[in-house]
This record gives C-alpha cells, sequence and structure tokens, in this order.
C-alpha cells in the first residue's frame, strides 16, 4: 500500500472504561498490520470513562492519558509514531478531537462543561479540530441521532465498530455536506485485530506531529481512506434507526427532517 496509514480512532484501558487492552500491547499488533502510525482516542468525560471522575483534576487527566503515553513509550522504542486525541460524548453523540494536549488539559478544567459548540470554538481557538464519530450508530446507550455539522471539521464516515447501514448513512449524510471525511477501527481489543475490522486513513506524507493532521482536515486537504471491506452504495431504503436532532451552528434545534433530506439530496427544505 503506498501511502503513510494512520488509525485514527482507537481505545486503551484503563482510560476507556470498555477497552482491555493497555496502550503498549496495542504497537506491535499494528506494525504487523501494516500501520505506519495511530491516534489514541480515549473515551474523556462526558464518555464511557474509566478514570474515576472525582479525583483532582490533575490526577484525572494523569488518570486519562495513561494510555496514550504507555502507548508513546512503546512507539518510541520501535520508532513507531504515536498521537494523541480523545473522544468525547454529550447526548450519545460521540467527537474526535485532536490537535490538544495533556498539557492543555491540565490548564483547561472547564473543559468538562462545555456544550458541543463551546468544544468546537475552543478547540479551534487552541488549533485543534473535531470530527463527528459514527453519527447514525444506534445502539442501547443512544436515544437520538444528534447531527452537528456545523461544529465539526469533518465525519467519520467509516468505523468499523458500525453496523453496515450507519456506515452508509454517514456516507450519504457527509456526501451532502462538503467536509473532510475520516474512517477509523473504533478498536478496544488488541486480540480481535484483524484484517477485516481495521480502517484508517492513507496521507501522502508521513505526520511529524497530530498538527499535521489538523492541517490536512481543517485545509481540506485531500486523502484516501483504508476500508477493508467495500460498503455498498446508500439506498433510500436504509434510514436511521433512531430519531435524529439536527444542531445549527449556535448549538439549537433546526427543523430538519434528516430521513426526507438524505432521500431528496437536499440539505434545507
Amino acid at each position: 500500500m503506498s501511502g503513510f496509514l494512520v488509525e485514527t480512532h482507537l481505545h486503551t484501558s484503563p482510560p476507556s472504561a470498555c477497552s482491555d487492552t493497555r496502550g503498549r500491547d496495542y504497537i506491535p499488533r499494528y506494525i504487523d498490520a501494516g500501520y505506519d502510525a495511530i491516534i489514541i482516542t480515549d473515551h474523556f468525560w462526558g464518555g464511557n470513562c474509566g478514570i474515576d471522575r472525582s479525583l483532582p483534576w490533575k490526577d484525572f487527566v494523569a488518570g486519562f492519558c495513561s494510555g496514550y503515553e504507555d502507548a508513546l513509550n512503546e512507539g518510541l522504542k520501535r520508532g513507531f509514531p504515536v498521537f494523541f486525541g480523545w473522544e468525547e460524548t454529550f447526548e450519545g453523540d460521540d467527537y474526535l478531537v485532536y490537535g490538544l494536549d495533556k498539557q492543555w488539559l491540565l490548564n483547561h478544567p472547564e473543559v468538562t462543561h462545555w456544550s458541543r459548540r463551546d468544544q468546537f470554538e475552543q478547540v479551534r481557538a487552541a488549533g485543534g479540530c473535531v470530527v463527528q464519530a459514527h453519527p447514525f450508530r444506534a445502539a442501547s446507550y443512544i436515544h437520538t441521532i444528534h447531527l452537528a455539522p456545523e461544529l465539526c471539521d469533518g465525519i467519520e464516515i467509516v468505523n468499523m465498530g458500525n453496523q453496515q447501514p450507519w456506515n452508509q448513512l454517514a456516507i450519504r449524510y457527509a456526501s451532502l455536506l462538503g467536509l473532510p471525511v475520516t474512517a477509523g477501527s473504533d478498536n478496544h481489543h488488541a486480540d480481535r485485530m484483524t484484517p477485516d475490522k481495521l480502517a484508517g486513513v492513507i496521507l501522502d506524507q508521513p505526520l511529524t506531529s497530530i498538527h499535521d493532521y489538523v492541517s490536512i482536515l481543517r485545509n481540506k486537504v485531500p486523502f484516501r481512506l483504508h476500508i477493508p471491506v467495500p460498503i455498498p452504495p446508500w439506498t433510500p431504503d436504509i434510514r436511521p434507526d433512531l430519531p435524529c436532532v439536527w444542531h445549527d451552528r449556535q448549538e439549537n434545534d433546526a427543523d430538519v427532517d434528516v430521513p426526507a433530506l438524505l432521500e431528496r439530496g437536499i440539505l434545507r427544505n
């Protein structure tokens, strides 16, 4: 495969309560799988975080960053790049945040109280970017699909933790928006890594820092997606499994009939 293959969505233990794999244990697996770098995106404050939220802030941040630091240390030993991000959750909708670091988190405990709008504006002001992850996922903990196309820099259209129709819906949705699109494995378990479950992005140049990836997304620089299993085109019979709410730039609920707009192929009535 030509290009620089990057995992964009990856969870470690203990920061992500739903992962059973230490950061270090992913490194040989991703090297063997042909990847050139990984981005750790553990579940943050609003999501399935495995770090005690009652801890003092500096201790919470230390625990939260431990999975990334464990992977980073092993990556340095093996000459394998490891970068930092996180996944924040609001009302079942998840966002991958890239471009900020541990010190930034230590300096900004108010991040735990942010809205989607706060997150987008403050992350961008700090030089980062936001990607909405698996926007059409339906699960027991999700009661409504929340879409916020004006409060993110890109859309994760292929997520290997998704059922296929949810990816098909995301591809259709993103095609109407003109935003960058990404792919990721949403990997939680090193012992379940098989080629058909690993996705990512293929860049023309190696990443020297996470800011290179942020720049690519924010400047809409073209890149390719690594998708292990072909995804059939969306068809009108594939509809969201849950009610949908569309948030505008002010984070107000917009009067948008999402299934109808997906079917008609236009963004506004």
